[in-house]
Order: C-alpha cells, then sequence, then structure tokens
C-alpha cells in the first residue's frame, strides 16, 4: 500500500466564511466561532488490481459558528460550511474522472432537542448530480426521525452504510474533473437548527463512534468515490476518511468535540479563562505580538495593559483570540496582562501578568574588522 501528502484532498468541514447564527431565543445567545485542527487520513481502494491502494492525509480545520451559551430551552442555528476540496486528477497511473457519492455524517448533539436542518442555498460550487441535502439517519444509515446522525450527501446515495450504496457507479453529489492537475468542488452550507436543554454543555463530532472510529469503514464521517481509468480500463476507487494521523495511528482530536455550547440555568453565566501569549524577552526597537486567548470563544473585547497602563482601544475577539502589536522604546522589565470584558452569559477575566525583558542589541566597535565590545544605552525614564 502506498502512502502519500495530497494537498487538499481532505479538508472536511472547515471553513473560513460561514453563515451567520440565527437566534430565536428571547435573550440572543452570543456566537462564537470555533476552530479545530487536526489531521484527516483516508485508504483510497481501487477496485482493480493495477492500482494499489493509497493512503492519503491533509491537515484538516474544522470551523463551527455556534453561540458559545445558551439560555435553558432556548432555540439556536448552529452553520457549519465545508471549504473546498481539492482532488488531484492524477494518482499512481489512474486519471481522475469524477468523484461522486460524497456524504460527510455528523452526530446529532446529546443534551438538545434537533428541530431540523437544511443546506444554505448558493454556497456550493463544482456539483452536479443530485442536489446536496440533509437527512436525518440511524446507524445502518437509513432515514430515521430518531437517528443519531445528521448526514450531507445526495439524498443518501454513498458508498456504503445506506439504501442506496455502489462502489462501482456514479450516484449523489457529484464533481466532474476538471482541466489541470487537480479539481476543486464546494460542498454547502449546514445549517442546523436545536433547542438546549434544561443544563450541562451541548458538544458538536464528527461520526466517529464504534466502527465509524474505525480505519477503512463505510461508516466513517467523510466517505466518497473517485472514478478514472488506468491503463484504458475503468477504475472506481471509494475512499474512506477518519481523523486520525495515519492508518496505523489511534484517532485524534479530531473526534473530539469540535465545538461547544454551555447552557445557563436561572441566569447563571459561564466562567472565562483569560491566557496571555507574549515573548519573554525582546529587542528594543521590535515589534512585539501580543495575543490573549478567551475561553470559552465568545464576543466581547479585550485591554492589554503595560505596567497597568492601557495599551491603546479595546480588541474585539475574533474566534477566541485578540490580538495586538506594541514597540518597546526603552530597555527594562515590563508587566503585561490581558483583561477581558465579558458578554452575555460570559464573566470577565483578566489574564496572569506576563514579565517581558527589553533589551538594546550590541553593536561591535568597530565592525571592519569584527573585533571590539559592544555597549548598550539604558534610560531610567522607560518610555513605553
Amino acid at each position: 500500500m502506498q502512502k502519500k501528502r495530497i494537498r487538499g484532498l481532505v479538508t472536511p468541514l472547515g471553513a473560513a466564511a460561514l453563515a451567520g447564527v440565527t437566534v430565536f431565543g428571547a435573550v440572543p445567545a452570543q456566537a462564537a466561532v470555533t476552530a479545530t485542527a487536526f489531521t484527516a487520513s483516508c485508504l483510497v481502494s481501487p477496485t482493480i488490481t493495477l492500482v494499489a491502494p493509497q493512503e492519503v492525509w491533509q491537515a484538516a480545520t474544522i470551523t463551527v459558528d455556534m453561540p458559545a451559551t445558551v439560555n435553558a430551552g432556548e432555540a439556536f442555528d448552529v452553520v457549519i460550511t465545508p471549504p473546498p476540496i481539492t482532488v488531484p486528477n492524477k494518482m499512481s497511473i489512474a486519471t481522475v474522472a469524477s468523484i461522486s457519492r460524497i456524504k460527510i455524517d455528523t452526530m446529532v448533539p446529546d443534551n438538545a432537542t434537533f428541530l431540523g436542518a437544511e443546506v444554505v442555498a448558493g454556497t456550493g460550487s463544482g456539483l452536479s448530480g443530485v442536489a446536496p441535502n440533509v437527512l436525518r439517519v440511524n446507524d445502518s444509515g437509513a432515514v430515521d426521525a430518531n437517528g443519531a446522525i445528521l448526514r450531507l450527501s445526495g439524498n443518501n446515495a454513498t458508498i456504503g452504510n445506506g439504501p442506496s450504496s455502489s462502489t462501482s457507479s456514479e450516484g449523489g453529489i457529484i464533481a466532474k474533473a476538471t482541466s489541470g492537475e487537480s479539481t476543486t468542488f464546494q460542498l454547502p452550507a449546514i445549517r442546523a437548527h436545536l433547542k438546549a436543554g434544561n443544563s450541562g454543555s451541548i458538544e458538536l463530532k464528527v461520526r466517529t463512534a464504534g466502527a465509524a472510529g474505525e480505519w477503512n469503514k463505510d461508516t466513517n464521517f467523510l466517505t466518497f468515490l473517485a472514478k478514472g481509468t488506468a491503463l484504458g480500463i475503468a477504475a472506481w476507487a471509494p475512499t474512506r476518511c477518519t481523523p486520525r494521523d495515519s492508518g496505523t495511528s489511534e484517532l485524534n482530536s479530531g473526534a473530539a468535540a469540535v465545538a461547544s455550547t454551555h447552557i445557563l440555568t436561572n441566569g447563571a453565566q459561564s466562567q472565562s479563562t483569560t491566557t496571555l501569549s507574549a515573548p519573554d524577552a525582546v529587542r528594543n526597537g521590535d515589534t512585539v505580538t501580543l495575543s490573549a486567548n478567551v475561553s470559552p470563544a465568545s464576543a466581547g473585547t479585550v485591554v492589554f495593559s503595560l505596567d497597568g497602563a492601557p495599551l491603546g482601544d479595546p480588541v474585539t475577539v475574533v474566534n477566541g483570540v485578540a490580538t495586538t502589536t506594541h514597540v518597546f522604546a526603552t530597555d527594562g522589565d515590563y508587566s503585561v496582562t490581558a483583561a477581558y470584558s465579558g458578554t452575555q452569559g460570559v464573566t470577565g477575566s483578566t489574564s496572569p501578568a506576563k514579565t517581558i525583558s527589553v533589551t538594546t542589541e550590541e553593536e561591535p566597535e568597530n565592525p571592519g574588522d569584527g573585533g571590539g565590545t559592544g555597549s548598550s544605552n539604558g534610560s531610567s525614564n522607560r518610555q513605553r
């Protein structure tokens, strides 16, 4: 079996641009975008012996837009937009003609009532065949109003784990190969409508329970069928993907909760934690990046302070992170903190102080021959 890293072959569920969150509760939930990076590994299994199975893997990011907190019994929306998926047009001696029977499975979250789901019109591209839709299915892949799985597919046409399966014919969602070295297509966004339970948390996960978490199974969360030719012979290659670093590895962080919502009861607030990332030491005059990480990822702002004095205006938190830059003009040790404002349902918090040492780089007295010693000039009046 061949192993290969192919750029863009598998980038499930990550998104740089997301549709907005819609909330129907009396007190609005606070939208938060969570990005989880992991490796997705797949086995491409050609049905002809001329082409050996290939293991391929790709760094992937799942990005989910869902509230950081909701009130008990509140209805809210979660929006997931898959990124463009790129498949090479040549694999070994086979030339790819199309990708079809594409499906992505996520779990219906526990601790919430599922109210419905649909694709967001106009968000897919490069697709033909059956129009993508979202179905609720059971472990066997059959449509079931009480099923535990949300399936994005072309009316449940898959390579397996469903009533309309095949590994030797096109069906469902189809992406025809384009000219060039690779083909890129865009699956549509998914909008799921949920109602929060009474307490606890609501977690969003891709399908990895039971056999779905094993290597090369039809129940894997992402599967599709490649069609091509090899030496003039038709070649079909069912492909099955799981969140793991390789075919022999255990499941990685992509199998854990990729986003979560905390349920508030009786006006309770979720406690935030703010941490500050900054270098321990810098050179005088260099630009320094200060980053505050807020958990849970929430709306709001962060104020960075230097020796107790604010460094400019509050910075908006995006994806749980707020960042600013600063240039230190004088040598010395400085204490830096980041204070998060809090938001609806989430308390504010302040990071532990971080000490940054600023020094002036020594320069040779005689740069021509590299000799001599350097000197630095500090000042007792520090300028920030």
